[in-house]
Parts: structure tokens; C-alpha cells; sequence
């Protein structure tokens, strides 16, 4: 982890809120460490290790994380560096909000760490056991909120802004296929009028036709008389 979270600073202990202030934690939570071994390294495997001291190591690494802009496979690979050797059991010695939030700031930052309910020291033991950063489902990845300094959140983004701009192309089809549908029943209508038409001189032709050939029988009728 960076030194610039160390807890003494020309042989002054820091004090919980100058360690801890930037952090999700609340101030009520803040008692469950101890500033004086801020600096300490934990002996890991060790399932019986002291609570306070996993505790606090477990916020060295909360407050790490939240103050750099380190995010999604480097910070997966910076965990596992910090937490080597770590088991379940030590991650339970420690008090569980702080175990909590350590799973929250992961994801937060784009390490996927598993189902949204596992229980965290489950989650974050079980990660120390992938070999690369886990990829995220995609119904997670696209309901979690992640830190706007990490790919992950850019990626999100780029996906969002891809429904929207096909969203938006949608209406303008639909205007299309309405103007083409309007232009055709226009179209339809102009040929049934050209038909009416046609079917009117028709008949005017027919009628003329038939009056001719009365005027004619008639003529004939009046020679013979």
C-alpha cells in the first residue's frame, strides 16, 4: 500500500479522521482501529489474528483505494499483492463493516467481486483466488455505479450512449415508413381517380355510339317509307 497513508509523520500519529476522513466509513465506525499500528504489516496465513490489527490493515487498504485513482485490473492486482496469503477466517477476525466496505470500494472501482449478496469476506477471500480480474455479467455491470475515473465506468458509458443513439433513430424510421405509406395511398387514390374517369368516357363513348346507330336505323326507316 502507499506510504502516503502512513500514520506517523515526523513521529505525530495521525489521528482516525485525518486517516479514515476521505473514506465511506462514518465516524461511529472509526473506533474499531487503532492509529498505532496503522503502519504494521499482518503474518498471513493467520486465522487467529488479532481483530483490532485486521481491522486497521483492512482500513489502510479502504483508505488506500479511495484516495488514489487506481481502478479495475491494476487495482484487482494491487489487492492481491496487499491481501497474500489472507483466508476467509482472517477476513472475519476483522469487524465486518470494514470488511464490507472493502468489498464495496472493489466494485466500485471495477473489481468484479461476485454475487451482490455474498457475504463480503467470502467475496473478497474467494478473490484472492482468481488469476485474473473477473469479468462483470452484464446485468451487474449495467445496474452497478462505478467511479467515473475507471474503465469500467467509461465502458458503461459508451454502451448507454450506444441504446440511446439507436433509440433515436428508430422515430425517424417510422416517419419514413409513414411518409412512403402516405406517398402510396396518394398514389392509389390518383389511379382510382384516373379509373373513374376512364369509365366515364367509356360510357359518354357507348352512349354517343348507340345514338348514332338509332339516328341511322331511323334515316333508313324514312328511305324506305
Amino acid at each position: 500500500m502507499a506510504s502516503e497513508t502512513a500514520s506517523s509523520n515526523g513521529g505525530c500519529t495521525l489521528t482516525r479522521e485525518e486517516l479514515l476522513g476521505t473514506t465511506n466509513l462514518k465516524a461511529r465506525e472509526w473506533r474499531h482501529i487503532d492509529p498505532k499500528i496503522w503502519d504494521d504489516e499482518i503474518e498471513a496465513p493467520d486465522d487467529e489474528v488479532d481483530g483490532t490489527a485486521a481491522t486497521t490493515y483492512i482500513a489502510r487498504a479502504i483508505a488506500d483505494y479511495t484516495d488514489r485513482p487506481t481502478a479495475d485490473a491494476e487495482l484487482f492486482g494491487e489487492f492481491c499483492q496487499d491481501f497474500e496469503g489472507w483466508t476467509e477466517a482472517m477476513f472475519m477476525r476483522a469487524h465486518a463493516t470494514y470488511t464490507k466496505e472493502l468489498k464495496r470500494i472493489l466494485r466500485f472501482k471495477g473489481v468484479y467481486t461476485g454475487r451482490v449478496n455474498m457475504p463480503p469476506s467470502e467475496a473478497v477471500a474467494k478473490l484472492l483466488h482468481k488469476e485474473d480480474c473477473p469479468k462483470w455479467p452484464d446485468d451487474q455491470f449495467q445496474s452497478t455505479a462505478f467511479d467515473e475515473r475507471s474503465a469500467a465506468y467509461m465502458l458503461q458509458q459508451r454502451r448507454l450512449l450506444g441504446r440511446h443513439t439507436t433509440g433515436s433513430v428508430q422515430p425517424t424510421n417510422v416517419g419514413t415508413a409513414s411518409r412512403a405509406q402516405s406517398q402510396t395511398s396518394a398514389r392509389a387514390r390518383d389511379q382510382d381517380a384516373e379509373d373513374q374517369q376512364t369509365d366515364v368516357q367509356d360510357e359518354t363513348r357507348t352512349r354517343t355510339q348507340t345514338g348514332d346507330t338509332r339516328r341511322t336505323s331511323d334515316s333508313k326507316v324514312i328511305n324506305l317509307a
